[in-house]
């Protein structure tokens, strides 16, 4: 038995039209490889049309797949939200044949119910699942498994979901900005009921120790009303393993109930009225509480708003009032808004050759499931006040530095601006940035703190609408210099993973991390990394004594480089390897295309030492030196993926994600080329299933996403790095009405490899861009493409602008 709580173009609305949904379903898992010369049809059957708004010539939904990635580890959220909305309305489900349901969503198991807050593509344990409802009929009884099954599969597109549960209820739903709709269709023959449990949360079955737990629940039916009811719910633990914190609800019923009855426990006989109000209150952990509201016998039709707030009652109601100004009940009404949100901050900007319908179908869905966290709070931080845009669930920044926040500051500088405003009104109020946060709270991190590339990132691309880069700076050498208060952590107790860099007491003595620490392969590169943005930063507020002390420190990935390490697999030799105290390589346990279990306690997290050893993205320069001869370099990065190698890297974890483009700093652009298009073949396709790791709040599709248009940021430089694209004709409209676009000419199944490139109308012999060469004032990429590789990239290697000899 499971209980309850267990566990700027312009806009043309023509109409609503009611048509087959060809993303719509979550039998969408059908698997399509990417093709470049001919669409592959990605429509899968239906049991039911759905509703879309019209938004000028081409609907931007039908490409979209709300399932994509869900299934098979991508995790992601396919419920309804806007672009960085607090509000994610979804299904919670147990049971799962996949094992825990991360973001809420599982395509079987049982349905106990549909909640107002998740997140998405997220690992490590479920997150939120709070303040729900669930639609049952005839007589409730708490003591029994009251969760249901679908009776068909989920039906869902931009804005809108829909789901029929086995007692015949039809649900419907659609979230604001900060509350949410539900549109119900019982029985024509039943007696309508809506549970509402206070204590209702995600849970974890596989990883106990992460799981979250109830802390205490209340709700009642205010002012002698019994169609509205308020109440809060506490909950505590989950992946970032968050003290107990605390979410207020207000709901309201569009019609008037017959009867409202109360629980706590299993007792079903319990109710309490008192003062013209039914109240249910718990202070046992995980014990349910909560209220049932029924109606008439053949009441078909009843629909409720449900307001959430981390401030108040109060302020849930009044985000009622906000998403509702006219008061209505029309779920249309909000998904219209919220594919009019959709448009304006994301897909409208862009325009492409949508020829091929696979293709459409990728990018659009990687966009939107890139779109989709951090999540806005702005005005609802209930820890501290300020004017500073607020910003929380960064799950994680570790997993989105590389190339998803650099997504952002070239498709909205506007919002990349606020997520470092947030980032920095963090660290003044809490004391440093988050590497991960949620539920109001900072942790986990990982490895470094890489909140300081994002805030280089944005520095050096000239994102400034509002950032005190003094306060910046500062944030940032709270990082580099200042050792957080030890947090415990039962899979690293060695140092905190709340805060800044626990293990930067052997950082500032030695250079490198030694084995009193864990992850200390990982945490050396990471630190170096994290101290190269320092350097960026300094070297741009005129800190010349800064610049040159982060520029040395940022070099110290060197000292771990065992110019000996070997592995009898290769011919070659040279990897990244745990060092002593005493600068004596450690070789206990030690294989460089071995992480053990890659996770906390290991000296790699989520990357094998021969992977690691590629990640030092600001001096490749010096990589180069200590590899050695050019062909050498080639083989050691083809040893990386199956194209020609043996698969060493895997590309469902962000440590790999630039490695395939590293050809490219010894001219051998066309290898780039080949191997990005065999992993987004072997590892990529449209579906459920299409992803090759977690989504990590949009992290793999944002690397879905330049690989489709033929570049890839060096996140912290001003670089972009060349590959070809996958589709003929992209252009992105910009923040300052200019325009970037990528041209692809003569592109083909066959015709892949570039020819030549112009960037702005010039001849272009180097197989990088800059920042400014092509977004700063608009630019464009003309590629001509043939079918065999030609030797065109002749120019400068890209840059090292982290170049250092120690």
């Amino acid at each position: 038995m499971v209980y309850f709580g267990i566990p700027k173009l312009e806009r043309v609305l023509t109409s609503f039209l009611y048509i087959l949904s060809s993303k719509a379903g979550s039998s969408s898992s059908v698997s399509n490889s990417i093709s470049i010369s001919k669409s592959t049809s990605v429509t899968a059957s239906y049991s039911s049309i759905i509703p879309r708004v019209t938004l000028g010539s081409d609907n931007f939904t039908n490409y979209v797949d709300v399932f994509y990635g869900t299934e098979n580890g991508g995790n992601v959220f396919p419920g309804t939200s806007r672009p960085f909305g607090m509000a994610k309305m979804g299904i919670d489900v147990y049971g799962a044949s996949a094992g825990d349901a991360y973001s809420g969503y599982a395509v079987d198991g049982y349905i106990y119910g549909i909640s107002m807050m998740h997140e998405s593509g997220t690992g490590g344990a479920p997150e939120y699942g709070v303040v729900a409802q669930l639609p049952l009929v005839g007589d409730v009884d708490v003591s029994t498994s009251v969760a249901q099954t679908k009776k068909t599969k989920d039906v869902a597109t931009v804005g809108y979901y829909k789901v029929e549960l086995e007692n015949d209820v039809i649900i419907e739903f659609a979230a604001a900005e900060r509350s949410g709709i539900y549109q119900y269709t019982f029985p024509s023959n039943s007696t309508p009921n809506i549970v509402v449990n206070a204590t209702h949360h995600l849970y974890s079955k596989t990883r106990p120790w992460w799981t979250q737990y109830a802390v205490n629940g209340s709700i009642e039916t205010p002012n002698n009303a019994t169609d509205s009811y308020t109440g809060y719910t506490t909950i505590k633990g989950g992946w970032g393993d968050q003290g107990p914190w605390k979410i207020y609800f207000c709901g309201e019923f569009d019609t008037e109930p017959l009867d409202v009855s109360s629980f706590v426990g299993n007792n079903t006989d319990y109710t309490f009225y008192s003062n013209g109000s039914y109240s249910a209150l718990t202070t046992v952990e995980d014990e349910q509480a909560g209220l049932i509201f029924t109606w008439d016998e053949g009441t078909t039709e009843i629909r409720s708003r449900v307001g959430i707030s981390f401030i108040s009652t109060d302020q849930a109601c009044q985000n009622i009032l906000d998403d509702f100004p006219d008061n209505s009940y029309n779920i249309w009404d909000v998904v219209e808004d919220t594919q009019y949100k959709w448009y304006d901050d994301v897909f409208g900007k862009i325009s492409m050759d949508n020829s091929n319908e696979t293709l459409t179908t990728l990018l659009y869905s990687a966009l939107y499931g890139s779109h989709l966290l951090p999540s806005n709070r702005t005005g609802e931080n209930p820890y501290w006040t300020s004017s500073e845009p607020y910003y929380d669930d960064w799950f994680t920044i570790w997993d989105t530095f590389r190339c998803l926040n650099p997504l952002f500051n070239v498709m909205d500088p506007t919002r990349g601006a606020e997520l470092v405003r947030s980032l920095i009104d963090t660290y003044k109020n809490v004391g440093y940035m988050p590497d991960g946060r949620s539920a109001n709270q900072n942790g986990r991190t990982q490895g470094g703190s890489n909140a300081d590339i994002v805030l280089a990132d944005a520095y050096i691309k000239g994102i400034s609408q509002g950032v005190n880069w003094t306060e910046g700076y500062a944030a940032m050498v709270k990082d580099a210099e200042v050792t957080p208060p030890y947090w415990y952590d039962s899979f690293a107790p060695d140092a905190s993973t709340k805060d800044g860099r626990g293990a930067l007491p052997d950082w500032l003595k030695y250079g490198w991390i030694t084995r009193n620490y864990t992850r200390s392969v990982t945490r050396t590169m990471e630190y170096a990394y994290d101290d190269f943005a320092l350097s960026v930063v300094a070297q741009g507020l005129n800190n010349t004594s800064d610049y040159e002390k982060y520029l040395k420190r940022s070099a110290n990935w060197q000292n771990i480089w065992n110019f000996n390490a070997s592995t009898s697999a290769y011919n070659y030799t040279g990897f990244v390897q745990p060092k002593d105290a005493n600068g004596e390589f450690n070789y206990t346990n030690y294989d460089p295309l071995s992480c053990g279990n890659c996770y906390w306690s290991n000296d790699e997290y989520e990357g094998k030492p021969v992977e690691y050893g590629w990640a030092v993205p600001h001096d490749i320069e010096t990589l180069k030196s200590f590899i050695g001869d050019e062909s050498v370099f080639i083989q050691r990065l083809d040893d990386m993926f199956g194209l020609y190698g043996d698969s060493l890297a895997d590309i469902g974890n962000e440590p790999s994600f630039l490695t395939p483009y590293l050809y490219n700093y010894v001219n051998a652009q066309y290898r780039t080329v080949e191997t990005i298009r065999y992993i987004l073949n072997d590892q990529y396709s449209t579906g459920s299933t299409g992803l090759p790791g977690n989504s990590d709040a949009g992290a793999m599709q944002a690397w879905l996403f330049w690989g489709i248009i033929g570049l890839y940021p060096v996140s912290g430089t001003t670089t972009y790095l060349l590959s070809s694209p996958f589709v003929s004709n992209f252009t992105l409209e910009l923040d300052n009405g200019n325009t970037f676009s990528v041209i692809a000419d003569n592109l083909s199944e066959t015709n892949i490899f570039v020819q030549n490139v112009t960037v702005n109308g010039d001849s272009w012999d180097k197989n990088w861009v800059s920042h400014d060469d092509v977004f700063t004032n608009g630019g464009e990429i003309y590629f001509v493409l043939g079918s065999d590789p030609v030797e065109w990239d002749v120019g400068d290697n890209p840059p090292s602008p982290g170049h250092y000899s120690l």
